[in-house]
């Protein structure tokens, strides 16, 4: 895995961490432990076990039905286990912690409130306004969205929306941010544009990161690794060790993508496999 501070992602104009800290510190680790869900007798996760380290990229990938949204929502405190067991730092995901964020494929705006009320949302009730008001300015700093904290949602591009919604996310500071197909309803120079600035963030305020798609070229763009879910487990493990930035069209991101589909579409047991193509049985 290549870690926050080894990250070489282009530059975005105006982007720079909300808070001089320790960026190390910032990354929560997440255990899942034979983690079932069950809905009305029907399996979705079966007996998971899966660890991602502080401050990893993952993605998650795999056919529609296979559980993908279902982990993030139980990763996110959504929604809780029909068995087993999940820690965020050792402790369980609840309602309402501060430090877990999910990001939907929908921005999910309030079109009566101007964009910098939508940002403050996403922070804790209470405190003082200005202090409020000051940590949206920054979460809109980052994502290039400064000048637009007084215009309404319906003034925004699709792209800028969703800018408006990782902004967010961001304000409250998150361990862990989840990622439900943030990019899916985009056109595709504006989803490249936001894979960068998805990156960009993510190299400045160091948090976990686990993305859903069902873009295999995003996850392998974006992730130091990707998992195949199937039938509730996984079923394959790609760790990608190429530094950023990725140029896209390089031959081994290629080989990586024609990997990960042959492992969605192909029947077998679970393979490890590191960006070098070797595969050990697992």
């Amino acid at each position: 895995m290549s870690s926050p501070a080894r990250w070489k992602c282009a530059p975005l104009r105006g982007i720079r961490p909300m808070l001089d800290i320790d960026q190390s510190a910032l990354g929560a680790d997440v255990a899942l432990i034979g983690v079932e869900k069950r809905f009305d007798g029907n399996t979705v996760l079966s007996r998971l076990d899966l660890t991602i380290r502080a401050g990893e990229f993952l993605s998650i990938v795999g056919k529609s039905g296979c559980g993908k949204s279902t982990l993030l929502r139980l990763l996110s405190g959504l929604d809780q286990p029909s068995s087993g067991d999940i820690r965020v730092d050792g402790l369980t995901p609840e309602d309402g912690r501060e430090d877990i964020r999910l990001m939907f494929q929908e921005p999910r705006l309030l079109p009566w409130a101007r964009v910098i009320d939508n940002v403050m949302v996403g922070l804790p009730e209470g405190g003082p306004v200005a202090e409020r008001h000051a940590r949206a300015e920054a979460a809109l700093r980052e994502v290039q969205l400064a000048d637009k904290a007084a215009e309404w949602p319906a003034n925004l591009s699709g792209g800028q929306r969703q800018r408006v919604a990782l902004a967010r996310a961001l304000v409250s500071r998150p361990r862990l941010l989840a990622f439900d197909e943030p990019l899916g309803a985009l056109d595709a120079l504006t989803r490249l544009v936001m894979q960068d600035l998805i990156l960009q963030v993510k190299r400045e305020e160091a948090f976990t990161a686990v993305l859903v798609t069902h873009d295999v070229t995003e996850a392998v763009a974006l992730s130091d690794r990707v998992i195949v879910l199937d039938a509730g487990r996984v079923a394959r493990e790609v760790v990608i060790d190429i530094p950023h930035p990725r140029p896209r069209g390089d031959a081994r991101l290629a080989a990586l993508e024609a990997e990960i589909l042959g492992a969605i579409f192909a029947e077998g047991g679970p393979v490890r496999s590191a960006a070098g193509g070797t595969q050990l049985s697992g």
